[in-house]
């Protein structure tokens, strides 16, 4: 045991260790998830992260302006009605 401590590990082995044996998910009391859960909201994250990333290089304003060989604003301007306003 080293000097000055009581539970016999010194104070930069207990800073290494100190989470080695912390209650965590199901083995707390409070827990609302379940396994299958966290698995579930990880998922739709990730499904999340790959929609955004389709909107942002395919149905963006700059996407679509690329796509139709026209200046952003165009776009800005057909989606507020400033311009082709007569068509639905």
């Amino acid at each position: 045991m080293a000097r000055g401590s009581k539970h016999g590990i010194d104070r930069s082995e207990w800073e290494q260790r100190r989470t080695e044996f912390v209650r965590r998910g199901l083995e707390l009391p409070q827990t609302k998830l379940m396994p299958l859960d966290v698995s579930e909201i990880r998922s739709a994250a990730r499904q999340r992260e790959r929609l955004r990333n389709h909107i942002k290089d395919n149905l963006s304003n700059a996407a679509l302006a690329k796509k139709f060989g026209v200046h952003e604003r165009s776009i800005e301007k057909v989606l507020s009605r400033e311009s082709w306003g007569h068509e639905p």
